[in-house]
């Protein structure tokens, strides 16, 4: 039902310019980090009442507590959309599809760390917009890495005789 939706909503001007699944993996990744961010606001803003956080021995900041929040929600989500979504076609096993996957994630987590403490502590930007401005960031690179590493498909040869 999830295809249908999105197909829906891919209208022929959009063919010549994007393909099919572009357009799904920019309409699963735009709702999912929709998702991720309104978890965020909420772990922000209403969760985490404290500047500092203390888990055990860690201790982190508000907005880092909220990320990692947020992150427990969109990942298994984001994972499940662009499986059976997004990259269909992929031959890989899905134990593999999500080791990879988890594999990027870290990434993005790592690069989302940073570049949020750039934005929110180096930089006095507020918390939420620093979050969606890393991960309009992260998705561009994300895409690629999802659709060349985590989802593959086999390539073809074709031979003209």
């Amino acid at each position: 039902m999830i295809i249908q939706v999105i197909d829906f909503f891919y209208f022929p001007v959009f063919h010549r310019y994007i393909s099919v699944q572009t357009f799904r993996y920019a309409a699963c990744g735009g709702g999912n980090a929709v998702f991720n961010l309104l978890m965020f606001y909420v772990g922000n803003n209403y969760i985490f009442t404290e500047e500092v956080i203390a888990v055990g021995a860690f201790s982190m900041t508000r907005y880092i507590a909220a990320f990692v929040f947020a992150l427990l929600f969109s990942f298994p989500v984001g994972f499940v959309l662009n499986k059976f979504v997004v990259f269909q076609q992929s031959h890989l096993k899905g134990r593999v599809q999500l080791f990879r996957y988890a594999m990027i994630t870290i990434f993005s987590v790592v690069a989302n760390y940073g570049l949020l403490h750039f934005f929110a502590g180096y930089c006095g930007f507020w918390a939420t917009p620093s979050q969606a401005l890393t991960t309009v960031i992260l998705s561009i690179t994300s895409y690629f890495a999802q659709m060349y590493f985590s989802f593959r498909t086999k390539k073809t040869n074709i031979s003209v005789n």
